[in-house]
């Protein structure tokens, strides 16, 4: 760390020392009668706070706090629309760590020296949130304070009086789906024969898996919410959810890849799985073998754990990306490669709720087809080309920056209940991006 970021980290650190002994009667609204009161004050003054700045147009969003690399993107399709939107997050993963406000080192340090006010910190970080934003954007997994969950799951979830505090201070509260926060067992083996759970290595131990409870956690976050927000599989998963393509990249980044076909007949697999067992890696590495003995010139490159730079360099070197063969549905490294011109493999569900699927560009493979797919590449690379190049323009029509501002603009003018002029100044700039 730089000595400048160290001496920054010592400032905000000592602050928040100072605010935690200060405020510490005050900060959760229910241990006292003089907590509620402050709270009640506190919330009250931050709704008019709030309503004067969505009347006047400055309106502020608050993308958080699951630190995963489309959080930049969606934070810059907000702010494509004039909205000061910034990123929170508490921790870091290797894959980003790019963040507008991160709190890692401060709660990493309360942690070793103030263990019991790790929590109280929480609430310190909620009151600016409150004080400072109209829009909240979160996963299911968690929000701002903690512990999360306790209403269907123990793992998951926003916690309650968080959300009874967005509502009480007349906040906009999104939430989306992310990966296990939402994917409950019975439901998702009902998909088919081919699922995340029925690859699952340890059922109870990723997802949130127990259907009854997962049912009651989502029901209560959907109670609080503005709109309940999912996409691709989650949006048969989740009861009332709109559909939004928020698997965003930005499209200005990604450079033109060479022709395929570069290797002179040898083809190279990329698949870069952080969970093996979820995506059906077991299955490609067997069929690679096996075209391996008969004589094919195939290659497979496996990356797992590292940052997202490496992740993208590397689709510059393959000649097709495996995402998934069991899940149904594609993550964001199948949007990258698609936006990087890497032709993309994936198994897709049946009516699955991915962006314009009748245009989707991915080449379509299972457990039972993959090999056979596989094999047919090798000899014959046309669908490697149309893929590599409707990839980007997909991706750009659908899962860019400027394609999801469309999107937010709508969900704002048709759940936030903004002004009339706010309204229509969200709508034009959303058709100045989609020109």
């Amino acid at each position: 760390m730089q000595t400048a970021d160290r001496i920054a980290v010592e400032k905000d650190y000592s602050q928040v020392i100072l605010l935690l002994d200060v405020l510490r009667p005050f900060l959760n609204p229910d241990q006292s009668t003089d907590a509620q009161d402050f709270w009640n004050a506190f919330v009250g003054d931050c709704r008019k706070i709030s309503e004067k700045r969505v009347l006047a147009g400055h309106l502020n969003s608050l993308w958080g706090v699951t630190p995963i690399v489309s959080l930049r993107a969606c934070v810059a399709a907000d702010r494509a629309l004039n909205v000061n939107a910034s990123s929170v997050v508490f921790t870091t993963y290797h894959t980003a760590s790019d963040f507008d406000f991160v709190f890692a080192e401060i709660q990493s340090r309360l942690a070793a020296e103030r263990s019991e006010d790790v929590y109280l910190f929480r609430w310190i970080i909620l009151i600016w949130a409150i004080a400072n934003f109209d829009f909240f954007h979160l996963y299911n997994d968690r929000g701002i304070i903690e512990p999360a969950g306790g209403y269907g799951s123990p793992r998951f979830g926003i916690a309650v009086r968080e959300m009874e505090l967005y509502r009480e201070a007349g906040k906009r509260l999104y939430t989306y789906a992310y990966g296990a926060d939402h994917r409950t067992r019975n439901k998702t083996l009902a998909l088919g024969k081919w699922s995340f759970c029925s690859e699952c290595p340890e059922p109870g131990q990723y997802c949130v898996c127990d259907d009854a409870g997962g049912a009651s956690m989502l029901g209560t976050i959907r109670e609080y919410s503005t709109a309940v927000v999912a996409h691709g599989l989650a949006a048969k998963l989740i009861p009332g959810a709109r559909n939004v393509p928020y698997l965003t990249v930005d499209v200005a980044k990604f450079n033109p890849r060479k022709l395929v076909g570069r290797r002179g007949g040898e083809l190279l697999v990329g698949h870069f799985p952080n969970h093996p067992y979820f995506k059906g890696s077991r299955y490609l590495e067997k069929a690679v073998l096996e075209l391996q003995s008969e004589g094919y010139r195939i290659e497979l490159l496996q990356l797992s754990g590292k940052p997202n730079d490496e992740i993208l360099a590397a689709m510059q070197t393959i000649d097709v990306l495996v995402d998934q063969l069991v899940s149904g549905s594609f993550g964001l490294t199948a949007v990258e490669a698609m936006a990087s011109g890497c032709p993309v493999i994936c198994y897709l569900h049946a009516g699955v709720g991915v962006a314009n699927l009748d245009t989707c560009p991915v080449i379509y493979a299972d457990p039972d087809t993959i090999k056979d797919v596989l094999r047919d590449l090798v000899s014959d690379r046309t669908r490697l080309s149309v893929a590599e190049a409707a990839g980007p323009i997909y991706v750009k029509r659908n899962y860019s920056i400027e394609a999801l501002a469309g999107h937010l603009a709508s969900l704002y003018v048709e759940t936030a209940d903004l002004p009339e002029l706010e309204a229509a100044k969200m709508d034009q700039r959303a058709k100045a991006l989609a020109l």
